[in-house]
């Protein structure tokens, strides 16, 4: 039912930009160790293998030389390349004496990491994500740790039926799961489409897009598997003939697995209306990340029964809504499946 490992030979999203800096970071992305840095002569972001190769220490431990990473534990000193240029111990560096290193592309604010067969790591399968850093938009950002698999969260992006119950009294209203969805596929990609019309607005929106009363509501949920969300929304007054005053946000969900049945929940959030209001843009980081912990719950409440049963699982009957998360776990499946005969 449920992925129990993820493609290698994909692009994931390993950190915001901002955090990769001058000091270590490290990271468990897909079950491996990671640690990510800087480069001090270019500032280009650079994630190898958090373990040493001598006695697995993590790396992560060590400390940053200029742009080369010494293990805390014996000394040996790695380049940004992965191999080891010093050895304190002994003269003669080994040529085995190295790590991984993993391909990394950063891009409007997200550093994505390439974990398979370097040879394929094929940029331009990096979905567009421009609204994060074009100055046309407002963004707030943030990450949630979340203690169940990945796709519990892909699953939940791509029904948003549950936005009247999970999310009642800030962006959900009545209504919503009886609103018809269309669900297409192209590739590895799923949408989900929900447009709404005659509904209340939210709260959450009148408090941040200034609409109240009845609005019509647009939304398409993206999925370009297999970790990588865009949930497209717009509200204006319901009839209102000027698209002028309609909102229109951005919700870009990384959903990266980490280690066992846990997840790093990196989310954006961009809007193209009152982009210079800094208590709008406040509202959002707190009241868009409230939202998301509510996603976050649900998954964990959900990873908690079903782990409990495995390797089985408690029979789940699916809905018309489900067409979306069922292509979703097909497609994953057939990257698996891919990887396998390759």
């Amino acid at each position: 039912m449920y992925p129990d490992r993820y493609p290698r030979n994909q692009w994931y999203v390993a950190a915001h930009s901002e955090e990769v800096g001058r000091t270590l970071l490290d990271r468990w992305l897909l079950d491996e160790p990671v640690v990510l840095f800087r480069r001090q002569e270019d500032d280009k972001p650079v994630a190898l293998v958090n373990r040493c190769i001598h006695r697995q220490m993590p790396l992560s431990k060590g400390r940053l030389k200029d742009d080369y990473i010494e293990c805390g534990y014996h000394g040996i000193l790695y380049n940004s390349e992965g191999r080891a240029e010093r050895i304190p111990s002994q003269t003669h560096v080994p040529p085995a004496c190295k790590v991984t290193r993993f391909p990394l592309f950063e891009r409007w604010g997200l550093v994505w990491i390439w974990m398979g067969d370097p040879d394929k790591a094929d940029e331009s399968l990096v979905p567009d994500h421009h609204w994060i850093t074009d100055p046309e938009w407002a963004t707030v950002r943030g990450l949630l740790p979340m203690k169940a698999r990945a796709q519990l969260l892909n699953e939940n992006l791509l029904d948003l039926s549950h936005l009247e119950f999970l999310h009642a009294g800030s962006i959900g209203t009545e209504k919503i799961a009886e609103s018809p969805v269309t669900a297409d596929f192209e590739g590895t990609v799923v949408r989900v489409a929900r447009p709404m019309y005659d509904i209340d607005c939210p709260p959450f929106f009148t408090r941040t897009m200034g609409i109240t009363g009845r609005i019509d509501r647009g939304q398409v949920a993206e999925f370009f598997a297999p970790s990588f969300h865009i949930t497209h929304v717009s509200a204006k007054p319901t009839g209102d003939p000027d698209d002028s005053r309609k909102c229109s946000q951005k919700a870009i969900h990384c959903v990266t697995p980490a280690k066992g049945n846990t997840t790093h929940y990196f989310w954006c959030h961009a809007r193209d209306y009152k982009i210079d209001d800094a208590e709008v843009t406040e509202l959002m980081q707190h009241g868009i990340e409230a939202v998301f912990k509510q996603d976050v719950a649900a998954s964990e409440a959900i990873e908690e029964i079903i782990s409990s049963y495995e390797p089985d699982y408690p029979i789940e009957l699916n809905l018309k809504v489900d067409a979306g998360p069922l292509q979703a776990r097909r497609l994953i499946q057939r990257m698996l499946d891919a990887e396998k005969v390759g």
